[in-house]
């Protein structure tokens, strides 16, 4: 398994690194629009963009959230979107104790109202502040897809919440049915009801075209 695992993320890393600006016109061929924000509790919106080689039209892009905090946010999101983003010390974030079993004690943390946004993939506040800024006045409200999955904390009732919202179009990878709800997808590389390598191994077992345009 552990082989396997590194041999998945080295042809990943090839695939994102190599194949992707050759194939990227060819694979946004196939979609509807190329305008599409999406709203994801991972990486896999900024995944979806690279692949599509699209501009990235979200603001959650380079971050991950915890569930319970994701699923409060896109039930009330414009709410959320109309807030300042403030960074907070890592060690005052209600989920610190997970962050240092991750070692991820020292990255940022992000902050809206009472929603927490984990920022992996920034070295400097001033950037990541000015891409969270330029992003949401990049939202295209009229096309937008909400994507969750059975991640970081998550259970059975946050899915069954997040499957209720109806603002927008939606879908949640999942490791395994939990309601046979039609925007339940699942993602056959799984652990129980949990997915895993999602991002990884982002279009190995799901079919984002697909997706995507059943959702605009």
């Amino acid at each position: 398994m552990r082989l396997k695992s590194l041999f998945n993320k080295t042809c990943e890393r090839i695939d994102r690194k190599i194949l992707y600006p050759f194939l990227a016109k060819k694979r946004a061929k196939g979609l509807k629009c190329t305008d599409f924000t999406i709203i994801s509790n991972n990486c896999w919106a900024g995944k979806c963009y690279e692949f599509f080689g699209l501009p990235k039209l979200s603001p959650t892009v380079g971050g991950y959230f915890f569930a319970s905090d994701y699923v409060k946010f896109c039930e009330n999101l414009k709410y959320y979107m109309s807030l300042d983003l403030e960074i907070i010390p890592t060690n005052e974030s209600k989920y610190y104790d997970t962050l240092l079993s991750l070692g991820q004690e020292n990255v940022f943390v992000g902050i809206l109202e009472d929603v927490e946004i984990i920022f992996l993939h920034y070295h400097n506040k001033d950037v990541l502040l000015e891409k969270w800024k330029r992003r949401v006045s990049r939202i295209n409200w009229d096309k937008l897809i909400l994507k969750f999955s059975y991640q970081n904390e998550c259970d059975d009732d946050l899915i069954r919440r997040f499957l209720k919202i109806e603002e927008f179009p939606k879908f949640c990878l999942v490791g395994e049915s939990i309601t046979n709800h039609r925007d339940e997808i699942v993602f056959c590389r799984n652990k129980g009801k949990e997915t895993i390598e999602e991002t990884e191994n982002f279009n190995w077992y799901i079919d984002p075209v697909k997706i995507i345009n059943e959702r605009l």
